[in-house]
């Protein structure tokens, strides 16, 4: 997974002292080592381990329905996850995890102790939202998504917006001091115009930060069994993605787009991520929990759509892939992990 906070310069940017702990991953992913437990079969367990708007168009809160799935309406067929509860629930299971990712905070980017304005790109649940608002009470929090999947009630100082953000933003210039971005792999087809929108509406000074996913399968001791359904999987939607038009390699091309709009001061930090609770490091083991469940209870979302739209499968056929990438990600003996 790739993070970046990244400036537009006209205030100092310059981490402060102790930049190790602002920035605990500084290390490249190829030098991070994740330990592996000798014995993490009691770990694995059972599947149980794993403000109302009223000038909207009334199409806009409607959904559509495919596949025993629940869809947004507004920009149909231009996002590939469903928005009902059972992805939704999976959502939020992934901001737990993120937050455990990073020592529980909510974005690695250098603020003023005051940001004032604050935009949540593809917000899903509101999850993060909600938790800024709650920690910047100074901050006004925007949070838009194509889909009206959050709460309303919230904290006062935070609004969604049904919006799309690969179109043109309707907001002043210079306008925000933060504008948070997490895990729209898949979801933009021009993401060079997106981050030149995104530099339009920051202030100077102020920051841009995302947190991404590479979703390729990898494994530092090559325990990943012949024809594994992992590497299958990633090889699969990393191809699926790109017939669609929207790529899911967002990680390996995101720190040159993000310079290429004018951001200074760029920082990457990349993160390896256990699927399962494979590690012996304790920060590791409990991370692997909670992707485990992430993976687990999200895949079917993540698959569904694509591939019975773009590459014309049966919903049949994508169960049984799913039965076996399952299985694949409760298999104690691969060590397997992602980056962020």
């Amino acid at each position: 997974m790739c993070q970046d906070a990244s400036t537009t310069g006209g205030q100092p940017s310059h981490p402060p002292a102790g930049n190790q702990q602002l920035y605990p991953g500084a290390a490249t992913a190829a030098e991070i080592h994740i330990p592996v437990e000798d014995d993490v079969d009691s770990a694995y367990g059972g599947e149980d381990a794993m403000s109302d708007t009223t000038s909207v168009a009334s199409t806009i809160w409607k959904h559509r329905f495919e596949n025993g799935r629940r869809y947004h309406k507004y920009q149909e067929g231009a996002y590939w996850g469903p928005n009902d509860d059972a992805q939704n629930d999976q959502l939020d299971i992934g901001h737990h995890m993120m937050r455990i990712l990073l020592d529980d905070r909510l974005h690695l980017a250098p603020l003023r102790t005051d940001p004032q304005r604050v935009l949540d790109v593809g917000c899903g649940t509101g999850i993060w939202s909600i938790d800024f608002a709650d920690e910047y009470p100074s901050a006004e929090v925007i949070g838009t998504d194509l889909s009206p999947i959050q709460p309303a009630y919230t904290p006062p100082n935070v609004k969604f917006e049904v919006d799309d953000c690969t179109q043109q933003w309707m907001y002043p210039p210079d306008h925000f001091d933060l504008v948070h971005i997490r895990c729209l792999y898949g979801s933009v087809s021009d993401w060079p115009a997106f981050y030149r929108e995104v530099y339009e509406h920051i202030r100077p000074g102020g920051w841009i930060h995302q947190l991404e996913t590479s979703i390729q399968f990898k494994s530092d001791d090559d325990s990943f069994p012949p024809n594994s359904a992992l590497l299958e999987w990633s090889d699969l939607f990393i191809g699926t993605a790109e017939k669609f038009g929207k790529t899911m390699r967002v990680t390996d091309n995101m720190r040159r787009w993000i310079t290429d709009a004018g951001f200074q001061e760029v920082r990457e930090v990349r993160y390896k991520v256990p699927v399962g609770p494979w590690s012996s490091d304790p920060k590791h083991k409990e991370l692997g929990k909670w992707n485990l469940l992430y993976c687990f209870y999200g895949c079917e979302g993540w698959a569904m759509f694509l591939l019975t739209n773009v590459l014309g499968w049966k919903p049949e056929e994508v169960q049984v892939l799913l039965a076996k990438f399952k299985a694949a990600l409760k298999d104690k003996k691969t060590h397997a992990y992602y980056e962020m």
